[in-house]
């Protein structure tokens, strides 16, 4: 069969056409295609989605927009990009995302692709004073990580401090954690901290900061970004001046949605010389020390757990969930935080010290000891779950349901 020269520029013409409208209608040879299942009643959050990245992706510094592959361009969303550390070897994308689930899991696919436009971050640091930084949203405070030493004005000196988050706030700028407060001057925010720390023959105290006590050493990650901002924090447990244990803090600031925030917290510790143990107050079979969080002061408050509402104080009660919802700052408006433990902690589901005056503590290990070895690093993971209303209207249940089941991208272009 032979062809005119006209007919071969015309076949030519129309390839040329059929690849550019190929092009437009579906995923480019540089887009990454993936599927998301996400668990069952998770509907009306933001939902953390992670996706590995194939080997050779190299583009960590650029804008990335995540578009579901049916939607439309407007439903497009920004994500961000861990880069590869020691710690983290394989390069991983992050987005938020509301799956409108209800009874069913749901499984979607998506497109990441590069955005022909650059972003500005959503979050930024600024050291306040020297003692304190914060992270911003927007402008707006969200929360701050005290690592100078610490002392409120007419506070007894012994009871100078670092190593925790406040103050906290709430999606409205409500204040939510307390600092100093003068029931508990120890109480610090969101702290982690236990009333019995044995090393050889030596009884001390983190909780109440006798004889040894928590330092900043230095940030190993300060990223900010599109969907969240990260913090990774280096520091030591101290006796005196001796550096007896190694602490790690790694925290993940995620963008508000309409109900609430999530803040991921992973604490290692590891002790350096000798073995160190750890035991929460035996003062009453009470068991606190671990995990916590003091709020600031409020009206009517509702504690929460996976069980129903708690309407008394308890001690040691295993919930692998619990809120305080309450009204703060004198207003109308009910808020509040949960916290969530992970199922990979030492002892899940561990008891809980639950205080309506406000005060929720993951009471690990309790009242049963618990040893750092030198050489063996021990890791605990929490989310805290910042958000609107009660333990209702800020979605809680949905909240711990997406922490439980982590939704995870599935590439399918690779």
């Amino acid at each position: 069969m032979k062809y005119s020269r006209l007919s071969w520029q015309g076949l030519f013409v129309v390839l040329l056409a059929s690849a550019w409208l190929s092009g437009c209608s579906g995923p480019r040879e540089a887009d990454y295609r993936f599927e998301v299942t996400f668990p069952a009643g998770t509907g009306g959050i933001l939902v953390p989605v992670t996706v590995e990245l194939p080997p050779g992706f190299a583009d960590t510094a650029g804008a990335w927009e995540v578009l579901p592959r049916q939607g439309k361009t407007e439903e497009s969303v920004y994500a961000q990009i861990i880069p590869v550390t020691p710690e983290n070897p394989v390069l991983r994308a992050i987005f938020l995302w509301d799956p409108q689930t209800t009874g069913e899991p749901s499984v979607r696919q998506f497109i990441l692709h590069r955005s022909p436009k650059p972003v500005m971050p959503a979050f930024s640091f600024e050291d306040t004073d020297s003692t304190h930084l914060a992270v911003l949203q927007e402008g707006k405070p969200v929360l701050a990580y005290t690592y100078g030493m610490y002392l409120k004005e007419g506070v007894p000196e012994d009871r100078r401090r670092s190593c925790y988050l406040s103050p906290v706030y709430g999606l409205d700028g409500e204040l939510l954690s307390d600092d100093f407060p003068v029931d508990h001057f120890h109480h610090r925010g969101i702290f982690w901290a236990w009333p019995q720390v044995f090393i050889g023959g030596d009884s001390l105290s983190l909780w109440d900061i006798y004889r040894i006590n928590q330092r900043f050493e230095r940030w190993t990650v300060r990223q900010t970004g599109p969907v969240f901002a990260r913090l990774e924090v280096e520091n030591g447990w101290y006796a005196g001046e001796k550096k007896v244990a190694a602490e790690t803090l790694k925290l993940t600031v995620y963008k508000a949605g309409k109900s609430g925030r999530a803040l991921d917290v992973s604490l290692s510790w590891q002790a350096l010389e000798e073995p160190i143990k750890i035991i929460g107050s035996s003062a009453e079979q009470k068991g606190y020390g671990g995990f916590s969080f003091r709020f600031a002061p409020f009206e009517g408050p509702v504690i929460t757990t996976s069980s129903g509402t708690q309407a008394e104080d308890t001690n040691l009660l295993p919930f692998p969930w619990a809120d305080l919802s309450a009204r703060f700052n004198g207003t109308n408006d009910v808020s509040g935080a949960a916290i969530f433990e992970n199922e990979s902690n030492s002892g899940f589901p561990n008891g809980w010290t639950l205080r309506h005056y406000g005060f929720l503590g993951v009471a690990w290990p309790g009242l049963e000891p618990f040893t750092f070895q030198p050489g063996e690093p021990v890791e605990t993971v929490y989310r805290v779950w910042l958000h609107r209303g009660n333990v209702a209207d800020g979605k809680v249940k949905e909240a711990y349901e997406a922490f439980s089941e982590p939704a995870q991208g599935r590439l399918l272009n690779f």
